[in-house]
């Protein structure tokens, strides 16, 4: 892609000493030197910041929660900050493939329409041995409300975005039970963006025990709790919207 805009990679990181090292690197032998990845650390006791640091890359920015406030409020505000055209989100313990970057922009520069990209990934262990090589074998991805409500496709670590779809999606719902990446999809599809999805493992997505939403399935209440939170919040988004649209001047009025 000639001409490509500026990226931002947002990342939450908590306690993440284990891996962030080893998915910067990643991450930053992609970028150019107009690049940005912005660090929220959700106030980690461990060494994550002091490895961070020792990167010594002046494209790393980092934000510090004196308290933690959890993935959505770290996420929303390396969102917020961001000032690259392409938004990319990134988990701490994975690994990018290689051409990760390159694919993506390919895919912004050859589908405009499209707001959001997401690909596949390969699935690793704790030691970054593959154990599956494609996330999506059970539940091939699709994008839509209706596709994604009862096991949603948009995972972050798969995702990134183009700046303009902002407006949209921020703030994050605040008080609910509502993951950013869904959050992120659904509600670029709702109000009628394209997605497009990569069918390539770009993303070594790692499970372990200490991911965010775990190895297992959660709790039936939470899961119940996480679709009607999610409805509610693309309802309440969509309703301010139109509110803002119905108080817009016409283009015949005088002030």
């Amino acid at each position: 892609m000639t001409g490509r805009g500026r990226i931002s990679v947002c990342m939450a990181a908590y306690n993440g000493e284990r891996y962030i090292r080893d998915q910067l690197k990643s991450i930053l032998v992609q970028l150019s030197s107009t690049d940005e990845v912005i660090i929220v650390d959700d106030a980690s006791h461990d060494r994550t910041l002091e490895i961070i640091e020792d990167l010594h890359d002046q494209r790393i920015h980092i934000i510090r929660h004196d308290v933690n406030k959890g993935v959505l409020a770290a996420f929303e505000r390396a969102v917020r900050s961001a000032s690259g055209q392409f938004i990319f989100l990134s988990d701490q313990d994975d690994l990018w493939a290689p051409d990760k970057v390159s694919e993506f922009l390919n895919a912004f520069e050859d589908h405009p329409e499209a707001a959001v990209v997401v690909c596949d990934a390969a699935l690793i262990d704790e030691r970054s041995e593959v154990i599956a090589i494609t996330n999506f074998a059970r539940c091939p991805f699709r994008p839509g409300l209706i596709a994604n409500l009862f096991r949603s496709r948009f995972i972050g670590c798969m995702m990134a975005f183009r700046s303009t779809l902002l407006p949209r999606i921020l703030p994050f719902p605040d008080g609910l039970d509502v993951l950013h990446d869904i959050w992120i999809g659904t509600n670029n599809s709702v109000s009628g963006g394209a997605t497009w999805f990569i069918d390539k493992p770009l993303t070594l997505y790692r499970r372990h025990s200490g991911n965010v939403t775990g190895v297992s399935r959660l709790p039936r209440l939470r899961q119940v709790r996480l679709r009607v939170h999610l409805l509610w919040a693309l309802a309440s988004s969509r309703l301010r919207m139109w509110c803002t649209y119905q108080k817009l001047p016409s283009k015949g009025s005088r002030h």
